[in-house]
């Protein structure tokens, strides 16, 4: 990201520092443990960082509120952006531990991305923060032109059930092509299709979602076949699958310009 991207106090940009990505991962533990009640192992606890092997090689992308006191963790937004060519050399993607993405590493029309590890605060859920997100990873997209993006979105809890109608609507109405499609292993694949198709309200549905689907949805994602039950992290996530070129132009020029 070569020119700074702000709105008031606020400024997206990458972790240049060690210092910088425990900010964002101590960011990650309030959402993800204190919050949303994932399970962290005594040395999480003790640190209050949620890290893994990931956060080494991968760019951190920051929503840093430069009006906090100093002192301060000033880390409002994260998200964890891993790029196929990195992921090659290191191994694996992040999200191979609950999906077949096969089709998604053989893509070859241009650079792949994975996105990962998105939290706010909960001071800061609002459209101002997640357009700085978004123009932050739309020229980042543009500096590695990046063609195809996939990641996890999550539900909260770890029974489908509860999340029927939703996750029964991303089943009938955003299923991914054959081609670009993945699936939830069988090691923690849960029931997606719960209702029929003509049983299903996109309406209400959509109502259900958490914000970060519907916002994926609004930019033309596709989601993987199964969802994948996340006992770790208390959540059960879906495979979202973006193709860059599919994104429309109001969102393009909403998310990539100042």
């Amino acid at each position: 990201m070569q020119e700074p991207i702000t709105a008031g106090s606020l400024e997206v940009t990458l972790a240049k520092t060690k210092r910088e990505i425990e900010w964002a991962q101590e960011l990650r533990y309030r959402v993800f443990v204190e919050e949303m009640g994932a399970k962290a192992c005594p040395s999480t606890q003790k640190t209050k960082r949620d890290s893994d092997e990931f956060d080494a090689i991968c760019d951190h992308l920051l929503v840093i509120d430069h009006s906090l006191p100093k002192g301060t963790n000033p880390v409002v937004g994260t998200y964890r952006l891993l790029r196929k060519q990195i992921a090659q050399s290191f191994g694996k993607f992040y999200s191979e531990s609950e999906f077949d993405i096969r089709n998604l590493v053989a893509f070859n029309e241009g650079e792949v991305l994975e996105l990962g590890r998105s939290c706010v605060d909960m001071n800061y859920r609002n459209r101002s923060s997640m357009q700085l997100l978004w123009r932050g990873i739309g020229a980042y997209l543009a500096e590695h032109n990046i063609h195809l993006m996939f990641g996890c979105a999550s539900f909260n809890g770890t029974n489908p059930a509860m999340h029927r109608l939703a996750l029964s609507y991303l089943h009938h109405f955003h299923q991914a092509p054959e081609n670009l499609r993945t699936y939830a292993l069988p090691s923690c694949a849960g029931k997606i299709d719960y209702l029929p198709k003509e049983e299903v309200d996109p309406r209400q549905a959509i109502l259900t979602m958490p914000p970060l689907v519907k916002g994926y949805l609004r930019l033309g994602c596709y989601i993987g076949e199964g969802v994948a039950v996340d006992e770790e992290y208390n959540c059960l996530d879906v495979n979202i699958i973006l193709r860059t070129d599919k994104v429309g132009e109001k969102y393009a020029n909403r998310y990539s310009t100042n």
